[in-house]
């Protein structure tokens, strides 16, 4: 096993619970093999998460694992294993990380790999993909995790949402795709019926239902408060506290879990207590998700007095207006709309300007309410269909504020082989340069 880092530093004690929320999530998926409880394979902003939970199904959120294993500096092991079989280390190293603990698994015949990062995760009983339009692996991932469990069906549900185009209204198809969705979120429902012999309880389903739109509201609430200066919180804890959001929704935990950030981030503003005691340049983190072995990264960027109050990633929930949303008596509507309608939120502004695209009308408005000096992207090399749009968002974002600084900073989210701290740390450095000098001119 890899020798693992000191944790991070947290600026918030909700940030600081969240490693043993995530240990229980695991632990969770353990406890049920022996109780005879159905585990699902799970992939991040799924649109499953109300089903899974009124149908007392155990998800085991396989990228959330990967991501622990980066984080303990011990995914090696399992991106070689995953090369093993002929799997390149360019392809989404999440998958291969998660892919190679499973043909690890199969080899042990069922057992655990040797120390395994918190325990590992139970062969599954379902496998549930999701399309969601966000990456490559969304498709192939659960089919290939199927090639070593043969035995484990899979149902991979497409989730679409209409295509920018700056010539025609979204609202105006948006019906079509609503349907489509309710039609592919009841075929999961009754894989997961046929395949468990669980009956969907439709009562249940609208409680969930409405403990996500809260933990929305409730996560909206919480994340606006940073918007103070000093910041309360930064992207350095955000990838903590966006874990109930993405792996828990559906459930009061989660819920309370925002309500709890809110209340303390409330305080700390009433303190003017920031992230760090002199705030002077207030970045965003534009895109990309983080080198998960380098998140004390966030802290060098800290000690130079800059501070992330908004960041683009694992910021899966946006004020939809709740009047906006029509009444749907079926509560699967109401999740594709609103997972629709989330997708679709910027189109409108985007459409009036002549260069723009929906993602880069996102971060100008968080760079106005925000009031950002820089932006921060990470392109992962192994994360190609998130990533390969950044450089046109810069490109976009330059032609929209000219002389804003922006870093783009190049590594991976679980291989720690494309790491090299000391030249990440003089980019850094050449960056708030950058952003001192610009400040002299001009605040944005």
């Amino acid at each position: 096993m890899a020798e693992e880092r000191r944790p991070r530093k947290t600026a918030t004690e909700a940030a600081a619970k969240v490693p043993k929320m995530v240990r229980a999530n695991l632990t969770e998926n353990l406890k049920a093999k022996e109780e005879g409880k159905p585990v699902a394979y799970c992939f991040i902003v799924n649109a499953y998460d109300e089903i899974l939970r009124a149908m007392d199904i155990v998800p085991a959120w396989v990228e959330s694992y990967s991501g622990i294993c980066a984080v303990k500096r011990d995914a090696g092991r399992f991106l070689e294993k995953a090369e093993s079989e002929n799997l390149s280390r360019s392809l989404c190293t999440y998958a291969t990380c998660g892919l190679g603990f499973d043909i690890w698994r199969k080899e042990l015949n069922g057992e655990m790999p040797p120390d395994a990062p918190w325990g590992g995760l139970s062969k599954p009983d379902l496998i549930l993909g999701s399309g969601q339009m966000l990456c490559d692996p969304r498709y192939k991932w659960p089919q290939a995790a199927q090639h070593y469990m043969k035995d484990v069906p899979t149902y991979i549900g497409g989730f679409y949402w209409p295509p920018f185009d700056r010539n025609v209204d979204h609202r105006e198809v948006e019906p079509y795709y609503v349907k489509y969705a309710v039609k592919e979120l009841r075929g999961a429902i009754e894989f997961i019926e046929k395949h468990t012999g669980r009956k969907m309880d439709w009562d249940k389903l609208e409680e969930r239902v409405d403990w996500v739109d809260r933990t929305w509201d409730m996560f909206i609430n919480a994340y606006e408060l940073r918007k103070a200066i000093p910041t309360p919180m930064d992207t350095g804890d955000a990838m903590n506290t966006m874990v109930p959001l993405a792996f828990m929704l559906g459930t009061q935990e989660a819920y309370t879990f925002y309500s709890e950030l809110y209340d303390e981030l409330k305080q700390k503003n009433e303190k003017k207590e920031g992230v760090v005691s002199d705030e002077r340049y207030r970045l965003l983190w534009g895109a990309g998700l983080p080198s998960w072995f380098a998140l004390n990264d966030f802290q060098y960027f800290n000690s130079k007095g800059a501070t992330f109050p908004v960041e683009r990633t694992y910021r899966e929930a946006e004020r939809i207006d709740r009047l906006e949303l029509p009444k749907a008596e079926d509560p699967l509507e109401h999740i594709a709309r609103r997972w629709i309608r989330y997708w679709t939120h910027w189109y409108g502004p985007a459409r009036q300007r002549p260069f723009s695209i929906p993602e880069v009308e996102r971060l100008i408005e968080y760079i106005r309410d925000y009031r950002i000096d820089g932006v921060v992207f990470h392109e992962a090399f192994s994360c190609r269909t998130w990533h390969a749009g950044i450089l046109l968002q810069a490109r976009v974002l330059k032609k929209v504020y000219g002389e804003i600084p922006i870093l783009i900073l190049e590594g991976d989210i679980v291989d720690i082989g494309s790491y090299n701290e000391a030249d990440t740390h003089h980019r850094i450095d050449a960056f708030i340069e950058s952003l001192e000098a610009t400040k002299r001119k001009k605040q944005w």
